[in-house]
């Protein structure tokens, strides 16, 4: 999402969450169209950026202003804490003068609702899943429900149950649309197809998997879950990114007690034909090695230390696997776990059976194809969203 310096150095210099009461000396209005995203929560943040990204791929100048429910300062670089109160509300207004408002997920608020309505803003609502309309309808009457909910010129529903609380609440049936959810997934993961090419070449028809972002601490499973594996496959290549490129020592010399023969990144270009597990040490990007292994291990999510967005793999074809530590991530493992689309693993003792499980390049291809579909879906949501903005854009002369 694009940011003006000026708002990156205003939300940066706020002290703590208690500003979020306040709405406080706004920083200046970048020159272009404002849109205004309203999120209640950090994890739709991901989804507002790469919709801003759409909006800005033909060089208009559209900037996406988010705002946070409950904002801290460890989202300055992303975001403004909501406006709250009728006042600052309608200060904020005014000072951004957004052409449009753009509700994500739910959790209505009904004094934000009524200063966009009294402001005549055009608002759609997306991701929608009928949060906050039982407490929203239990203190308001039918008709009050029904005018706020009316001023979205579009209603787009993660499924049919949603669709169907927002009508009996009172949106118009003929504006809401169930779509899904949209794209919440940074961009791919760069690198350099002449190098990918180059390994590809090295690596021939050898099995691979990978162990991306991997911690110390799990490296015995990781040993364990590799000769088990080995058993079914006995050239299989495992790939090991390590989370912090300092450790790759410690990876080193607990894998070679192992027995296994293991190479440095930093020494070796290309892993050999005797290479049994390929240590990186070096600064790549972890696009490379997800665009080169069929299966993806996310380190840290088997005894934690972070883990990487499981989307970062799938959306460039690399099937995943997980612990159950997956936080922040926990609603992209649960729509790839809901469309089965990833494996779960439950402890390490799991780790090297659903690894060769996986080695039939059909399972894996299917279990790709799925999570691939997955984000595909969100993209196109995004693409619908962003060509209605435009569109609306262009009637409302902007």
């Amino acid at each position: 999402m694009a940011r003006s310096l000026t708002i990156a150095a205003y939300v940066a210099g706020l002290g703590s969450g208690d500003n979020a009461e306040r709405l406080g000396t706004q920083p200046p209005r970048p020159f272009g169209v404002i849109i205004w995203a309203r999120c209640s929560h950090p994890d739709q943040l991901t989804a507002v950026e790469t919709l801003g990204r759409k909006l800005a791929e033909d060089g208009d100048p559209i900037q996406i202003i988010a705002t946070l429910r409950d904002w801290t300062p460890a989202m300055a670089a992303r975001a403004l804490p909501e406006p709250r109160g009728k006042d600052n509300i309608r200060t904020f207004i005014a000072h951004w003068q957004p052409a449009m408002a753009v509700w994500v997920r739910g959790d209505l608020d009904l004094i934000l609702l009524e200063e966009m309505r009294a402001a005549a803003m055009h608002s759609i609502l997306v991701d929608a899943n009928g949060d906050g309309l039982e407490q929203v309808v239990g203190g308001w009457v039918p008709g009050a429900m029904r005018s706020l909910l009316s001023q979205f010129e579009a209603v787009l529903t993660l499924d049919h149950n949603a669709a169907e609380r927002l009508i009996r609440a009172g949106t118009p049936a003929e504006v809401v649309l169930v779509t899904g959810a949209m794209e919440d997934c940074d961009p791919a993961l760069p690198s350099a197809e002449s190098e990918r090419q180059e390994l590809s070449q090295a690596i021939g028809t050898r099995p691979v998997w990978l162990a991306a972002a991997a911690v110390p601490n799990e490296c015995h499973d990781l040993c364990r879950a590799h000769r088990k594996a080995s058993h079914r496959a006995h050239r299989l290549l495992l790939i090991v990114v390590p989370k912090d490129s300092d450790d790759a020592p410690e990876f080193v010399s607990k894998m070679r007690e192992d027995g296994f023969h293991v190479t440095l990144r930093s020494e070796e270009n290309e892993p050999a034909e005797p290479t049994q597990v390929y240590i990186v040490d070096t600064d790549e990007e972890l696009g490379l090695w997800y665009r080169i292994a069929p299966i993806t291990y996310l380190g840290g999510t088997l005894h934690g230390g972070g883990c990487r967005d499981p989307f970062e793999a799938t959306s460039l074809g690399s099937a995943v696997l997980y612990g159950p530590q997956v936080a922040p991530f926990q609603r992209h493992a649960a729509r790839l776990n809901a469309a089965g689309a990833s494996r779960l693993i439950r402890s390490g003792n799991d780790l090297g059976p659903v690894v060769e499980s996986l080695l039939s390049a059909d399972r894996t291809a299917e279990l790709a194809h799925a999570a691939w579909d997955v984000t595909s879906r969100g993209a196109d949501v995004t693409n619908r969203i962003a060509a209605f903005i435009q569109t609306r854009l262009e009637e409302l002369g902007h």
